[in-house]
C-alpha cells in the first residue's frame, strides 16, 4: 500500500485533535507547533479531512478544528483514505480505475486478498485505540516526528499483525 507522508501527518493532526477533544477548538498554529507538520502541508491534509467528513473546522479569530465523529467512530483506514489519492497497491485492486487484464492476471487474486487483509485490520483500528495505546506528548515534536521525537519513550506495543486466510 502507498502510504506517503499525507498519511503520516493526517494521523498526527487526527490524534491531536482526538488527545485535545475536551478543548472546543484546536488551533491550527497548536498542531503546526505540537505536532510539526508543515503549514502549508496541514492546510491541505485539513481540507481533506473536512471534505470526507472526519473533522470540522470554524473559521474566525477564535476558529480553529475538531472531530466530526467520537474517536472510537473514526478509523485507521478511514483517515489514510481521507488523504491519499491512491491507497490501492495495485490496479486490480482499485475500484475506481480496474485494471484491463484483471480477468486474465494470476496475481489479482492475491492481490485482492492482501489488500482486503490491510484493509480489514486498519478498519478495526479506531483513533481512539491508537490514542489510548500513545498518550499525548507534552513536548515539541520535531520536523518529521520521529522516534527521536519522544525521548525516554518505550518500545511501542501497538501492532498491526495480521493473517492471510
Amino acid at each position: 500500500m502507498n502510504f506517503t507522508s499525507r498519511s503520516r501527518y493526517a494521523l498526527k493532526i487526527m490524534l491531536d485533535l482526538a488527545h485535545h477533544v475536551h478543548e472546543p477548538l484546536v488551533r491550527r498554529q497548536d498542531i503546526v507547533r505540537r505536532q510539526g507538520v508543515p503549514s502549508k502541508y496541514l492546510d491541505q491534509i485539513l481540507v481533506k479531512l473536512r471534505r470526507e467528513g472526519l473533522v470540522q473546522s470554524v473559521r474566525g479569530r477564535t476558529g480553529g478544528y475538531r472531530l466530526q465523529k467520537a474517536s472510537t467512530e473514526l478509523t485507521v483506514w478511514d483517515i489514510f483514505r481521507a488523504v491519499e489519492d491512491g491507497i490501492y497497491p495495485v490496479a486490480c485492486v482499485d475500484e475506481q480505475h480496474a485494471c484491463e487484464f484483471k480477468q486474465a492476471c494470476i496475481a489479482s487474486g492475491p492481490w485482492e486478498m492482501i489488500f482486503d487483509t490491510m484493509r480489514q485490520r486498519l478498519n478495526e483500528i479506531s483513533l481512539a485505540d491508537v490514542a489510548g495505546e500513545f498518550p499525548k506528548q507534552e513536548h515539541m515534536c520535531p520536523m518529521g516526528g520521529t522516534r527521536e521525537c519522544r525521548p525516554g519513550r518505550e518500545p511501542q506495543r501497538f501492532s498491526l499483525d495480521f493473517e492471510l486466510n
